[in-house]
């Protein structure tokens, strides 16, 4: 009698577990759904930026402030300019773009190359066909989507270039840009 007396009550919990288990189970993976962010993490590093076409390089990160300092290069006017940039940690299958204002010839774009499933956005020439003259000054931010978090990184200070008028040429040596990069 007593076995039955305990079988009985191994039923009743075993129900009551049951009853308890399918009302919280669903309510549970319901819950570790919501809970999941909103973006997996997918890429091996943070974001950042680079230009890399001049010495030192320049890069940033998305956990630097918007509004930090910028990295200051100087470059001979000419009819057009190169820049080489890329970057690292984008959300797959996006590009970064830097929005740049001239104190002499307004705003422009340029684009880096699209990111690949693997976060990185390879280094690519840029080259500009926008004339520029002694004086000018480009002051360049840095726009893009982090590949972890998912935030859109606005207007990020990144560098500036000072335009310089080329050297005169050396009736000695021919054109003077025969041997500086800045000139090509």
């Amino acid at each position: 009698m007593q076995h039955t007396r305990a079988s009985g009550r191994w039923r009743r919990a075993l129900k009551r577990f049951a009853a308890v288990a399918a009302v919280l189970v669903p309510s549970g993976v319901v819950s570790v759904v919501v809970a999941e962010p909103a973006q997996a993490t997918v890429c091996r590093t943070n974001a950042h930026v680079y230009l890399t076409s001049v010495y030192p390089s320049s890069f940033r990160f998305e956990n630097q402030p918007v509004d930090g300092g910028t990295d200051d290069y100087q470059m001979f006017a000419s009819d057009w300019t190169s820049l080489r940039v890329g970057g690292n940690g984008l959300r797959p299958y996006t590009s970064a773009f830097w929005n740049v204002e001239s104190n002499v010839s307004g705003r422009f774009t340029f684009n880096s190359g699209v990111a690949g499933g693997n976060c990185v956005a390879n280094e690519t020439y840029v080259n500009l066909a926008r004339h520029t003259v002694g004086g000018e000054v480009w002051t360049v931010r840095a726009n893009y989507l982090t590949g972890n978090s998912g935030q859109f990184i606005q207007n990020q200070a990144h560098f500036r270039i000072f335009f310089v008028d080329p050297p005169p040429p050396d009736p000695w040596y021919g054109n003077p840009c025969y041997y500086a990069e800045a000139c090509f």
